[in-house]
């Protein structure tokens, strides 16, 4: 990975005023794993880990490592390197024994030490960091958890963070003492997808966030891939019954437009498919509910689930996921069925019944009774509002039947009727959404959250997150979430704050006790440097300009909302924001050449949606000589880190020639 850093040097007085020996723990069975590992602090033992330019350390490995620790090894290594000038050596148990180490994995000295581990205590990415003496263990249940304690390590005892795939901060010490750590850490949110850009596309990247929902190519060496499996958000009519396949013999099993009811799908190409099946296509949960034939709907739906299920024994979430449109069937059992539970209930209920058959099938057939899987079904569109009654205006289940069973997941996806601006349980602003989850949770004991972070029309525009991120994730914690997908834009980088919303979003989903603005804080620091002062000062006015003229004018909160209006964003106010601007690019005047262009292609990337807010918005206030120099100063300002698309699958170039043809 390209490495942008910065380094800090700190010698031994400073370290000494820090250090102390080591103390006596407490049973390792005892320590508290859910603590603020953000403000963990740790104190020093007598032992130098690194003096008089060199170090007798040595990274510790078992005989036949596995590729995660291999690489964590390696990491390690890296970043003692470039804090010491000096790499950390790594060694093999079976070889000549260290006599100081830093043991990383599954080694004999770690068990001899009784470093033990366990999903309880550690779920999906948690870790072991122990100090014994003048030796320190990192171990972990999961692979990734291993990486992840490595890195702690060297953030804690060695000044190392990351931010981005751009920057990462190195410390450097002339002389470091080893740290006495005690730590058993267990990750706020198993599952923890930050989903953009730089984290589809770049898994190693990922890997350092900590986030391990993506879906793209992801290396043995990087540990665990994503809990999920590869039925997507729209399986239940492309993957496990798709339409394409099953509907010319079987058109009861699903419901379809009444304009493509009399279409050949087999004739189809995928792609031909897609769209009508996408926005047009559901199944008929009531044929699978009350049929039980062999080879029938509910045969063969299970029976495909079953193949990935054998398929992907690594995966823990399989989705039932339907098509992504506001239809639901209408045949007369389906009316009748709505009538009765709403058409969220007519889902569980289908749901419900393969489920138990998975459960049957773990327990007696597949040869892995124990099995961890979770059936995983929407709240969404036509079935977000939950199956239940009011007594007392209290939310109950309408009857035991559409009472989730306990290996069904409901992932809650509040694309519609939420106002992303207010936290999504606030009672004036989101009460459809604050209603809607205390009614889910009479249903069901296990939730997933796909929430949103972009503006599907105006993706150049900042997407005002820092009101609601933690409260939001609070809210998920509090009822118990497996895992949380945050939607950014997979088809462009260089979104407003896009780099900044990656660390603060991954930082919280391992960490829920981590503080936002300290978060936010830090990382205008790192990447800004210089210019930080006047980047912060432009979220600040962001800030208040959504609070005092945004919001007033009428914003919705959605990310469907049309965010370039002239009733938003006045002439006055991206004049501001452009001498806001004018001072960032100022304060990086006097820097060398090499550093300068990386600093101004940052605040670039900022500085876009004022520019593009004066071309789209206020055109007319400029002579054709100003609109050619804007043009050209947007793109300059689209080099580093390009914004690719204006919105989503509209690629930016159409918006540039609708400018130049301004010149016309």
């Amino acid at each position: 990975m390209k490495k942008l850093r910065y380094i800090f040097c700190v010698g031994l007085a400073a370290m000494m005023i820090l250090s102390a020996a080591a103390c006596n723990k407490a049973p390792q069975e005892q320590q508290d794993a859910h603590v603020n590992i953000d403000a963990y602090t740790v104190s020093y033992t007598e032992y130098p880990l690194f003096a008089n330019g060199t170090s007798k350390y040595r990274i510790l490995l078992p005989a036949q490592p596995s590729a995660a620790e291999q690489y964590a090894a390696e990491e390690l290594s890296s970043i003692f390197e470039e804090s010491t000038g000096k790499p950390l050596p790594i060694e093999n148990e079976g070889g000549q024994a260290a006599s100081s180490y830093i043991s990383i994995g599954d080694t004999k000295a770690a068990e001899k030490a009784g470093i033990a581990v366990s999903e309880r205590e550690m779920g999906n990415g948690g870790f072991v960091i122990r100090t014994e003496g003048e030796n320190c263990f990192i171990n972990a249940n999961t692979e990734a958890g291993k990486i992840y304690g490595a890195l702690f390590f060297a953030e804690k005892n060695l000044g190392y963070m990351y931010y981005s795939e751009d920057e990462i901060r190195y410390t450097r010490y002339e002389d470091v003492m080893l740290g006495d750590f005690d730590l058993v850490y267990k990750p706020s949110f198993d599952g923890r997808n930050v989903d953009s850009y730089d984290t589809l596309y770049n898994s190693e990247n990922a890997v350092h966030l900590r986030v391990n929902g993506v879906v793209s190519s992801w290396d043995e060496k990087f540990g665990e891939a994503s809990m999920w499996s590869s039925l997507h958000d729209m399986s239940n009519v492309f993957q496990l019954l798709y339409v394409k396949d099953y509907y010319n013999d079987h058109n009861g099993w699903f419901y379809l437009s009444p304009q493509y009811r009399d279409t050949d799908f087999s004739q189809m190409t995928d792609n031909e498919c897609y769209t009508i099946v996408q926005k047009h296509s559901q199944l008929c949960y009531t044929e699978g509910y009350y049929e039980d034939d062999e080879g029938g709907m509910f045969d063969t739906f299970v029976q495909n689930l079953i193949g990935y299920i054998q398929r992907e024994p690594d995966a823990k979430l399989f989705m039932l996921g339907m098509g992504d449109n506001e239809y639901f069937c209408d045949c007369d059992r389906c009316r009748e069925d709505v009538e009765k539970y709403k058409e969220s209930g007519v889902m569980i209920r289908f749901v419900n019944k393969v489920a138990k058959e998975i459960k049957r099938w773990l327990k007696e057939e597949s040869g892995t009774p124990d099995r961890e899987i979770y059936l995983v079904a929407f709240a969404y569109l036509t079935v977000m509002e939950p199956p239940v009654k009011y007594e007392n205006r209290q939310p109950i289940p309408i009857d035991e039947s559409v009472v989730a069973e306990d290996n069904v997941c409901i992932r809650i996806a509040p694309l519609t009727n939420s106002n992303f601006y207010w936290t999504i349980d606030d009672a004036d602003h989101n009460t459809f959404m604050r209603n809607n989850i205390a009614g889910w949770q009479q249903i069901a004991s296990n939730f997933s959250i796909w929430d949103y972070r972009v503006y599907y029309h105006n993706v150049v525009a900042p997407y005002p997150y820092w009101n609601t991120v933690k409260t939001n994730l609070q809210v998920y914690k509090d009822m118990n979430v497996i895992d949380v997908y945050h939607q950014g834009i997979a088809q462009t980088s260089g979104v407003p704050f896009g780099r900044m919303d990656d660390y603060v979003r991954s930082r919280l989903l391992y960490n829920l006790d981590a503080d936002v603005n300290a978060l936010m804080n830090d990382f205008i620091d790192a990447y800004y440097k210089q210019a930080a002062p006047y980047i912060r000062e432009y979220l600040a006015y962001l800030r208040t300009y959504y609070e005092n003229h945004v919001v007033p004018a009428g914003y919705s909160g959605s990310v469907y909302t049309t965010v370039f209006t002239t009733e938003f964003w006045s002439l006055e106010c991206l004049l501001s924001i452009k001498n806001i601007f004018d001072k960032a690019y100022e304060s990086i005047s006097g820097l060398p050449e090499e550093e300068y262009e990386k600093m101004k292609g940052r605040i670039d990337v900022e500085s876009r949606f004022y520019r593009f807010g004066l071309l789209e918005l206020y055109s007319s206030y400029f002579t054709k000589d100003e609109i050619a120099q804007m043009i050209d100063d947007w793109e300059q300002a689209n080099v580093f880190n390009p914004l690719m698309q204006n919105e989503v699958r509209v690629d930016i170039s159409t918006k540039v020639d609708e400018w130049k043809a301004l010149l016309k």
